[in-house]
Order: C-alpha cells, then sequence, then structure tokens
C-alpha cells in the first residue's frame, strides 16, 4: 500500500492508493481553516494552495471539491472550492481538446530557396486577435512552408495542415517555417484549443468569447455529472 504524501499533509487524511484505486481524500486541514479567515490575502493565498493540492489527484480531489462547495457551513469555503474546482475543471479542458492556431489561410505554390522543388504553401490572411499565431507574432502575407519535420509538394496544403494542427493537444508546442518578405524564419507556436464550429464561423472572431463560453459549457457539463453521481 502506497501512502501519498505532500507539505498538504499535516492534520488531514490522504489518499491511500492500492493498485491504483484512491480510498479517500479530505481537503488539508490548514487550508480549509484559511479560507475563511479573516485576512483576505490569506484567503487568497490558501485558495491557490488548495489548487495546488488538488492537482496531485485531480479526480479524486474533484469529488471532494464538489461536496465542500455544497455542505461547507461557511459560504466563503463554499464558493472558494467551487472556484479551485473551476480550476480544476479548466485543466481538463485545456488537456482534452484539438490544438488550434488561429489563422485565415489561402493556398498557394511557392519555391524556396535551397529546395529544388517548389512547395505548397499557406498565405496568411488574416491572423485571429488573441490566438496562438496572433501570441507567436505570424502576421498578415506570411507563407507558412512547413511544419516540424513536414513539408509539401503539392496544393491544397490548408487541409492537412488544419489536420496536422488539430492532431496536437492545446499547451503543445510547433515550430513553423515561414517565409517573409524574402527570408526564411523559424517561428514556435504554442497552441491554443480548437473553439467551437459555430465561432469559427464568425469574421472577425471574438476568440476570448469563444474560449469563455466553452470553458463555462465544460464546467456546468463536470457539475452535472458530480451531481448525477452525488
Amino acid at each position: 500500500m502506497k501512502e501519498t504524501i505532500s507539505k498538504f499533509s499535516v492534520g488531514v487524511l490522504v489518499a491511500l492508493t492500492w493498485s491504483g484505486v484512491a480510498f479517500s481524500l479530505e481537503l488539508p486541514a490548514i487550508l480549509f481553516s484559511d479560507l475563511k479567515s479573516e485576512d483576505f490575502h490569506k484567503r487568497e493565498k490558501a485558495q491557490a494552495d488548495l489548487v495546488e493540492w488538488a492537482r496531485l489527484q485531480p479526480e479524486a480531489a474533484m469529488e471532494e471539491l464538489f461536496r465542500q462547495s455544497r455542505v461547507a457551513d461557511d459560504p466563503e469555503i463554499r464558493e472558494r472550492c467551487l472556484a479551485a474546482l473551476r480550476e480544476l475543471a479548466d485543466d481538463v479542458y485545456l488537456k482534452d481538446g484539438d490544438g488550434y492556431i488561429g489563422v485565415q489561410m489561402r493556398d498557394e505554390t511557392v519555391v524556396v530557396a535551397g529546395d529544388d522543388k517548389p512547395r505548397g504553401g499557406i498565405r496568411v490572411v488574416a491572423v485571429v486577435p488573441g490566438s496562438a499565431a496572433d501570441r507567436a507574432g505570424l502576421r498578415l502575407n506570411d507563407l507558412i512552408v512547413g511544419l516540424n519535420d513536414l513539408v509539401w509538394r503539392e496544393e491544397p496544403v490548408s487541409i492537412p495542415f488544419g489536420n496536422e494542427i488539430r492532431k496536437h493537444a492545446p499547451n503543445s508546442k510547433v515550430m513553423l517555417r515561414v517565409l517573409r518578405n524574402g527570408g526564411l524564419m523559424d517561428v514556435e507556436v504554442t497552441l491554443g484549443r480548437r473553439p467551437d464550429d459555430r465561432f469559427l464561423q464568425q469574421w472577425p472572431m471574438d476568440l476570448g468569447a469563444a474560449d469563455r463560453a466553452a470553458r463555462e459549457a465544460h464546467f456546468r457539463r463536470l457539475l452535472e455529472r458530480h451531481k448525477a453521481a452525488d
């Protein structure tokens, strides 16, 4: 039998595992107390520490956080447990989706210096504000001619390019080979999470609104699952 020990284990029944099966989990006593402290900064730190503790065993912690968000005597504790649960839900949200870069594309054929054969390329005709492409510094009229070790010899490139991006998880990194102002450069992009299709059909797209709506919907589904199991 293996006991999980952390800096939060003093005064608390921690999860015991045997063959990977969790038996029980309770909130760390010191954090539980500090969540309702009269000191705002202490409450904030306790919530941050609570999230750190919960990430050690997220599935069991989610169950306990949901329970405390409903049964804790102090409303401050209930609200902060719910907020911590939302952060864990966001962790799952980011892991589960498809990768997303955030550009509008036009297929082109291009000759790249040092390559004796033409390539299929992607002309960036628009960059979604706040997207992975925007954060990485991609610009209007950039020409993407490679993705990691991949190059394409024929058009259209946008379909295989998009499919390859979607294979990667959100927050993973890809390296783009970009032709800009006649020169080649490498651009590292940390991918976002692909929005719901109904947002992809809008232009200009409010990526922030799409992300908030998707996170909220994901969180509500998680709450419904916990309610059904309660």
